[in-house]
């Protein structure tokens, strides 16, 4: 856990999701987001929700929010935006039995290389989802790496093959760079195994940015294409996606 708080106090999460490169991934988010939640009012915990930008935008949609992150400066950021807000872990959230009306894992599954700890989350957000309620969580597709090397045109280079076919092979390097050692990256009909195998029921899994979100990442005036895209496409070729979201009721 120490390793991927470094990663993010280093980093700008705060900033990433209001650049025109990852217009696609918010837009999309979003709109899953509005099609996968129960209507507001209702309070959701928005776990790993970094410094708040879906929890301040679902703030304005009518719910009532939580933000919970590992990273003290996402915490303070959300603080910052008037969100409740505190510093936990999605393995072991600390919140009472069907304490929310929805959980989100927007981030958490994607930085747990050990199944067992994927596991646990998954429980814990359906621990505290009441029934009826909807756990939604996002995940790194390792199919769509291919696409998105190709796009930073750096596929010649040899270190990057090698690290290219771990994660196809494993979903996790652990020889990469600091992020990559703290992430994993799913395939999608495994990712709905994790979610059956959790108890959950009503299991939708799609794409996010679809089999154009890459190239938009390196061209923003691909976004509107690449959105288009990505909604025709969500469910025929998930894998493709940079991201995807997966959906599980509680029973």
């Amino acid at each position: 856990m120490k390793d991927l708080i470094a990663v993010y106090e280093a980093g700008d999460e705060d900033g990433r999701l209001a650049k025109s490169r990852n217009w696609v991934e918010w837009e999309r988010t979003c709109e899953v987001l509005r099609r996968w939640l129960p209507g507001p009012p209702g309070r959701i915990l928005d776990v790993g929700g970094a410094s708040g930008r879906y929890a301040s935008w679902l703030t304005g949609l009518g719910y009532t929010m939580h933000v919970l992150d590992p990273v003290p400066r996402h915490v303070a950021q959300a603080r910052a935006r008037g969100l409740d807000a505190s510093e936990g872990d999605a393995r072991d959230l600390g919140f009472p039995d069907g304490w929310a009306d929805a959980v989100l894992l927007l981030g958490p599954l994607y930085h747990l290389p050990e199944a067992s700890d994927r596991t646990r989350a998954l429980a814990e957000a359906a621990r505290i989802c009441a029934p009826g309620g909807v756990v939604i969580a996002a995940a790194m597709s390792r199919w769509a790496k291919p696409a998105e090397f190709a796009a930073h045109r750096n596929l010649a280079d040899l270190d990057v093959q090698r690290h290219l076919l771990r994660l196809l092979d494993h979903g996790h390097d652990p020889d990469g760079d600091a992020f990559d050692q703290t992430s994993y990256n799913h395939d999608p009909d495994q990712l709905r195994s994790e979610l059956v195998d959790a108890g959950f029921i009503d299991i939708d899994v799609v794409g996010v940015e679809g089999p154009l979100g890459s190239f938009a990442r390196q061209d923003p005036e691909l976004n509107q294409v690449a959105l288009s895209a990505a909604r025709a496409s969500e469910h025929l070729v998930p894998h493709l996606s940079l991201h995807l979201l997966a959906r599980g009721g509680v029973g």
